[in-house]
């Protein structure tokens, strides 16, 4: 299996990319890489968050403060939902300019509407952890949306995964099909139910990241993991942004404390459109079962 390269993410001659250049490498592969997207400062802070918490003793539908601990799967590790709520740490990433403009040129670029963040979790990955490939151009599903219309782009979701640990050869990278995401055809070892890895799947790069890169990739592209297998941690933080007509996946009502302490435009990224209800209405989580986690 190949992995990523820097010609991925810089031109020939060393430069910085040129916008058309941009454009057409997320185009045509699906994903760029971000060197350094985070400072030193914030990984300090968001791992010590991490650090102050114990994955090994929490279970899924446990809540630290309002950061749900969750799992999609017996191998993919612990997940803590809703981070924003973490902390000051985990706000500023929700407009943080290492992304934000490029997110917003291709998902909401012409359109009359709002960039709204889908999902955002810390994932906490130790040995023997992996998340099963899945998706690709084959599946008809909105998030996975990617087209160039009437002059805009028009992609369904866009994902930032920022590693908060370096993450090389046996450490769990995140794997890729380039090109993937305008697949007419399923991926021959794409099966989340059979749960196989990417460690064996054909056409597969792993996206080797120093702590501080992030890998901004179109969820229509066919992803995953690669098993652990190194001792200790790989650490992630995973913001998915979608246009505001999407719903949110995990459906988290923001705090009050939360939307009160954020800037006009992060209130806007994280509740687009407010809830209307009646004076004095409260909403019940038990009126609602099937938002159970997993669900």
């Amino acid at each position: 299996m190949t992995t990523v390269a820097n010609a991925d993410v810089v031109s020939p001659s060393g430069q910085e990319l040129t916008r058309q250049e941009r454009d057409y490498l997320f185009d045509v592969n699906g994903y760029r890489v971000l060197p350094g997207a985070l400072s030193g400062e914030q990984l300090q802070a968001i791992n010590a968050w991490v650090d102050a918490q114990d994955p090994s003793t929490l279970r899924p539908g446990e809540w630290i403060g309002d950061v749900e601990v969750h799992t999609y799967g017996a191998e993919d590790g612990v997940n803590f939902q809703n981070i924003i709520e973490g902390g000051p740490a985990f706000e500023e990433l929700i407009d943080h300019p290492s992304w934000i403009d490029e997110v917003r040129r291709y998902i909401i670029s012409g359109a009359h509407q709002q960039l709204r963040i889908d999902e955002c979790f810390l994932n906490v990955r130790r040995s023997g952890g992996y998340i099963p490939i899945h998706s690709g151009g084959d599946n008809v599903r909105f998030t996975g949306l990617f087209r160039w219309h009437n002059g805009n782009w028009a992609v369904g979701q866009i994902n930032i995964l920022m590693a908060l640990t370096d993450i090389g050869y046996d450490d769990g990278a995140t794997t890729i099909v380039p090109g993937s995401h305008k697949a007419h055809s399923v991926h021959p070892h794409s099966n989340w139910t059979a749960g196989h890895s990417a460690d064996q799947a054909i056409g597969m790069r792993e996206v080797h990241l120093r702590a501080g890169d992030a890998l901004m990739f179109t969820d229509g592209i066919c992803h995953g993991s690669m098993p652990r297998t190194n001792p200790g941690e790989r650490r992630v933080l995973i913001y998915r942004y979608a246009p505001q007509l999407l719903a949110p996946r995990m459906n988290y009502l923001p705090t009050e404390e939360l939307m009160a302490r954020l800037t006009p435009v992060r209130r806007a990224i994280v509740m687009p459109t407010a809830p209307r209800m009646r004076p004095g209405r409260t909403l019940a989580a038990e009126a609602f079962p099937h938002n159970a986690v997993g669900g």
